[in-house]
């Protein structure tokens, strides 16, 4: 069982319920429900915008006496805490997910399957529940994908492979809102966007919280803890620009919360050990209508090994390889809008460089911590003790101190750390 300290089941949720959900799943009304386990589905640290829960029923048809066990995954919305439910409501991420999975996935894959792309992008959905802002999927792990070590991050193998999933994703998209009249550009709600900064705090307070460490570390000291300090009431303005559509841009549907825990991994065995076969994205909360590039930042700081991350050559070549695949698919896909050049993405993400700052200082920080006693959604937006040492806490991770050591030199250099016009 995962551990998760604020994990609750849903008071709603009962066998009469479930019973319906999986007669209309199996298309079967003599469905009947034996038993019923229902446990968290992730642990503290592992998610902090929604509440998931892994459901295993055991049940009986009249075709198949003997009992049968399917496993499903719920996730729904924080229904017993009205803090935290008011601030994500100015986020519309339930509605945005419901949408996502009851709508526009389904015609992603089927705009894939008319180029002879068969390749699934994510988990089958069995319901959508707008009443409760719930949603039930398949269990991928039944399937035998698994979450990638969050702590160590992903090698070029799998990074290699999110940005062909990736580039298939943002291609479909681009096409489906090309064919159906901008029906994409109603996703306007991400992580960063004009509606709302009930999240900013947490931006803000994460990167003085890393100022602090910046200050004390002998290689960086005090001229780069002042402009960091300086831009710390600036960081979520700048991030909502580079999020803002620009009309000579590339636009798509980003998923915007693409880090490790949000690709599913599926590995074949051989002889010479283990090898990534496929991979899954989940968690569709942050869709929003921007730049790719929002993509890559944010994929790019929160989730390559550290190796990696600190290896400048290898996200250009990730960066090609993506545009590559990307091409690839809208030509595959009649795409009559402008296909970017390669030159033309490159300046894009340049442009939205500044996201590296947030990805390094908020994003990576709270998804590498392995401190993750206090981790829930009261810890990253609180200002009380318990909160600021679980993200002072953060900046104690070895390979995130080494990463911020190389790249904010790296990030002054390009003028990211000054205030902007």
């Amino acid at each position: 069982m995962c551990e998760n300290n604020t994990w609750q089941a849903p008071q709603w949720l009962s066998n009469d319920y479930l019973e319906e959900v999986l007669k209309e799943y199996l298309n079967d009304d003599s469905a009947q429900i034996i038993s019923l386990d229902v446990k968290p589905a992730t642990a503290n640290g592992e998610n902090y915008a929604s509440v998931m829960s892994r459901i295993r029923i055991s049940f009986t048809t009249n075709k198949n006496i003997e009992p049968q066990t399917l496993s499903f995954i719920l996730k729904y919305s924080y229904e017993n805490d009205p803090v935290v439910a008011k601030i994500m409501a100015g986020y519309d991420i339930y509605n945005t997910e419901m949408k996502m999975y009851e709508r526009i996935l389904p015609k992603l894959a089927e705009i894939l399957q008319e180029a002879g792309d068969t390749e699934q992008l994510c988990a089958k959905t069995l319901k959508v529940d707008y009443e409760r802002s719930a949603i039930i999927f398949e269990d991928l792990t039944v399937s035998g994908f698994i979450m990638a070590d969050r702590k160590k991050g992903m090698d070029w193998t799998h990074a290699e492979m999110v940005m062909k999933k990736l580039a298939k994703f943002h291609a479909s998209a681009a096409l489906l809102n090309e064919r159906e009249n901008g029906i994409l550009e109603e996703f306007d709600h991400g992580i960063m966007n004009r509606h709302t900064r009930g999240f900013a705090c947490i931006f803000e307070y994460l990167l003085e919280e890393g100022a602090g460490f910046v200050k004390d570390c002998p290689d960086l000291g005090v001229y780069y803890y002042d402009k960091l300090m300086k831009l710390r009431n600036h960081v979520v303005g700048y991030a909502i620009r580079a999020y803002a559509t620009r009309p000579h841009n590339f636009y798509t549907l980003s998923h915007g919360d693409l880090w490790t825990n949000n690709t599913m991994m599926l590995y074949e065995k051989n002889p010479h050990g283990d090898s990534l076969k496929n991979i899954m994205f989940i968690d569709f909360q942050y869709c929003n209508w921007s730049s790719p590039m929002v993509d890559l930042h944010y994929y790019f700081n929160s989730s390559l090994e550290c190796e990696l991350m600190l290896d400048v050559e290898s996200q250009e070549k990730l960066l090609q390889y993506y545009h590559s695949v990307l091409c690839e698919m809208l030509k595959k896909l009649n795409y009559k809008g402008h296909v970017p050049t390669l030159h033309e993405l490159t300046v894009q993400f340049e442009e939205s460089r500044i996201l590296a700052v947030v990805g390094i200082f908020a994003s990576r920080a709270l998804m590498t911590t392995d401190q993750t006693e206090d981790a829930d959604i009261h810890s990253l937006m609180d200002d009380n003790e318990r909160a600021w040492r679980f993200r002072r806490n953060c900046f104690k991770n070895k390979n995130l101190q080494e990463i911020i050591r190389k790249w904010l030199p790296r990030l002054d250099r390009r003028g990211l750390l000054d205030l902007q016009k």
